[in-house]
């Protein structure tokens, strides 16, 4: 058996039903890469969609303010385009409203009935990220609908299960990941 865990560690191989969490670089390149869209582009957008809203305010014409309208609804649509992104990408609520409530308002906008046991006392913000991404990434793998089980525990060395059962079948299927802390 050591052969095999020796194995696994050098090739970074996983057994069935292992997920593979994010390490810290790649956590905190996700973070970084959704902050730089929010802070960046989608303000930068929305200020232009204010500054149209603005033109519009002081146009009477009919035919630009139909013109103007609809540049602010493009406008709009790739702003909401970008949030999109950037929450694939890293979910922000999972930064701002810590692990529970963040793991929960995924699973909410993805659909998902999710069933939640995580450990009494709070995680440090850099293990809750990285948990988080890991259960968020592989929420984007199930189907609206699907119940999932998602069970954290450790401080140090931190075991996330996940038990997810999709709308449809009658089969669950069992993943698992281990993170080291601190």
């Amino acid at each position: 058996m050591h052969c095999v865990v020796h194995w696994l560690r050098r090739t970074g191989a996983l057994l069935p039903g292992s997920l593979r969490p994010p390490d810290r670089a790649a956590e905190r390149r996700r973070h970084g890469i959704e902050r730089t869209l929010h802070d960046g582009a989608v303000s930068e957008i929305s200020t232009l969609a204010l500054e149209l809203g603005m033109i519009s305010a002081l146009v009477r014409d009919a035919e630009v303010e139909a013109k103007l309208a609809a540049a602010q609804r493009r406008v709009q649509h790739v702003v909401d385009h970008l949030r999109q992104v950037g929450s694939e990408i890293y979910p922000p609520v999972l930064a701002s409203a810590g692990l529970g409530p963040g793991l929960q308002a995924v699973a909410e906008r993805r659909g998902l009935w999710l069933l939640l046991d995580l450990p009494r006392g709070a995680l440090d913000a850099e293990t809750g990220s990285r948990a988080g991404l890991l259960v968020a990434d592989y929420f984007a793998t199930l189907r609206p609908g699907s119940v999932v089980r998602v069970r954290v525990r450790g401080r140090r060395i931190i075991r996330v299960s996940i038990t997810d059962q999709q709308p449809g079948s009658s089969l669950r299927r069992e993943h698992r990941a281990v993170l080291r802390c601190g």
